[in-house]
């Protein structure tokens, strides 16, 4: 399975509550709302979002061995948040690469095309 930016929550999601052989989280975050509330300070965003898109609640429903893709220069998702998210996870189930890229044109990478298919090619 794979989800691709707000896609990401929606798969870290249907991950937790369905058996998947692999995850993969291109451009992911740990909580759509702390982005949110980061971005917008004076309003009150926790209230105005009806779904917080809070992935790390969903990390420890997990089993699959799971891909995160960052992007370098992201200007959507800040690193700090994919880093939160990946921490939430136990050593060893995550392989983590960061490619240079940003957050529109990761996918035109060749490194992001290599390593899909190396995480698919794995057991």
């Amino acid at each position: 399975m794979i989800g691709r930016s707000l896609g990401s929550g929606v798969a870290a999601r249907l991950a937790s509550v369905r058996p998947v052989s692999k995850l993969v989280l291109v451009t992911p975050y740990d909580s759509l709302l702390a982005i949110a509330q980061k971005q917008f300070p004076v309003f009150p965003v926790r209230w105005l979002l009806l779904d917080k898109y809070e992935s790390w609640r969903y990390v420890p429903a997990i089993r699959a061995p799971v891909l995160i893709l960052r992007a370098e220069h992201d200007e959507l998702i800040p690193a700090a948040s994919t880093d939160a998210l990946r921490g939430r996870f136990p050593a060893g189930q995550v392989r983590y690469v960061v490619i240079p890229a940003d957050h529109n044109s990761i996918l035109d990478e060749p490194l992001y095309v290599r390593t899909l298919a190396a995480f698919d090619a794995r057991p």
